[in-house]
């Protein structure tokens, strides 16, 4: 049985598809046998996530976001056009040297500004045998924004044509994709509902970091932004917040994130000085969620990982959710406050006050609880499904 495996992650902004596929990756490689995964992305900060044993990674050149649809070069002074038709042949090379059995694209079926239709068309007609999956996180952003664009640019016609399965990494009772996003009929027939994914550290491994850093000596709010690139005015309502909390005995711990511009950071870093008796301060860290399992509470932002991580983990969460260049996180911390999961404070009503009262509220109200309790529907056992799924595609079974 050839084992081999090809992620695809576009990653042009923040953390949350790289780490999604490496957790699903990494798992994989774990739990069947022989199996080998490679990962595409162009995450500059990938080398620094530990690589699984079975896992290896190749850096394709950065391109960034500039709108909803829109990209630009992230690092070389060329254009877009250039650095596309760059990564347009690296990743039809590897597939090439490679001979994948699966291909697994995470969330963006053509990849950036369809830069993976040549890839498929080569495995359409000259590798058949190798599978094409696409990972869907629950949320893409409002359907009215992503609709239009899927049926201009022929997303429909690709998952209809190239795709062999679209895994989401969500439950239908919380928020359905094929319904939101109007899937026709035979991509609809190919979908299946794996249920959140999730991460955690083995015990030993938590354990130590545990004592390195005194997690379990007071109770402390821990605070991240993923990458950070656009947390500056989560971090700056917070260190407000943090001398405040202090006086009520819980501390902090801040993870900026490894993509918040320098002069941000500069910025925090410097007001972060007269709090560090109070206030415990990271760049970054891969393994956050070990940080997050002896929190007393969490405020983040509303990626998929963190929120899906801290809800799985029980733990009290105020979220704070972007709203541009897509909806994506405002409309899951909807949907997970809809069900008494989190809070929210949208951006547009950031202030220390506000972020406060949501800790202070959140805090109080788990206070004689081990944390909000799962409500029928919500289903964390993504990682088992994917693997049953990816097994039986690498046995060549038909049958579900």
């Amino acid at each position: 049985m050839k084992t081999r495996l090809l992620f695809y992650s576009h990653d042009t902004f923040g953390l949350g598809h790289f780490r999604r596929s490496l957790t699903i990756a990494g798992y994989l490689s774990r739990h069947i046998e022989g199996a080998s995964a490679l990962m595409l992305t162009g995450l500059d900060s990938a080398a620094t996530f530990d690589a699984p044993r079975g896992v290896d990674f190749i850096k394709l050149p950065g391109v960034r976001k500039s709108g909803a649809e829109e990209y630009c070069s992230r690092h070389l002074r060329v254009s877009f056009a250039r650095v596309q038709r760059l990564r347009e042949q690296l990743i039809r090379g590897v597939v090439r040297a490679f001979d994948p059995a699966l291909f697994i694209v995470d969330n963006v079926p053509l990849g950036v500004d369809r830069e993976l239709l040549p890839t498929l068309r080569y495995l359409q007609k000259r590798r058949p045998q190798t599978k094409v999956i696409l990972t869907l996180r629950d949320v893409l952003d409002d359907p009215e924004n992503i609709v239009p664009v899927w049926k201009k640019t022929g997303v429909y016609d690709a998952l209809r044509e190239y795709f062999e399965e679209i895994w989401i990494a969500g439950c239908e009772s919380v928020f359905d994709p094929v319904q939101a996003y109007a899937f026709p009929s035979a991509v609809a027939r190919k979908t299946r509902y794996c249920g959140y994914v999730v991460r955690d550290a083995p015990d030993i491994d938590a354990a130590a970091v545990a004592r390195e850093f005194g997690l379990e000596e007071s109770p402390y709010v821990l605070v991240s932004c993923g990458g950070g690139e656009d947390g500056i005015a989560l971090i700056e309502a917070y260190l407000d917040v943090a001398p405040r909390l202090a006086r009520k005995g819980l501390r902090s711990v801040i993870f900026l994130g490894p993509d918040m511009p320098n002069s941000a950071r500069r910025s925090v870093k410097e007001r972060l000085l007269a709090m560090s008796d109070f206030v415990t301060t990271f760049d970054y860290r891969p393994d956050l969620v070990v940080f997050m399992r002896y929190c007393a509470a969490s405020v983040s932002m509303g990626g998929y990982n963190t929120t899906c991580e801290v809800v799985a983990q029980g733990k009290p969460a105020v979220i704070v959710p972007r709203t541009k260049p897509r909806a994506e996180q405002l409309l899951r911390a909807r949907r997970f406050s809809d069900f008494g999961l989190v809070d929210y404070v949208s951006p547009q009503e950031l202030t220390p006050d506000a972020l406060e009262a949501g800790v202070c509220s959140v805090l109080a109200r788990h206070a004689d609880s081990a944390g909000p309790s799962l409500p029928d529907g919500f289903d964390f056992r993504g990682l088992g499904r994917i693997t049953r799924r990816a097994r039986r595609h690498l046995e060549g079974r038909d049958e579900d």
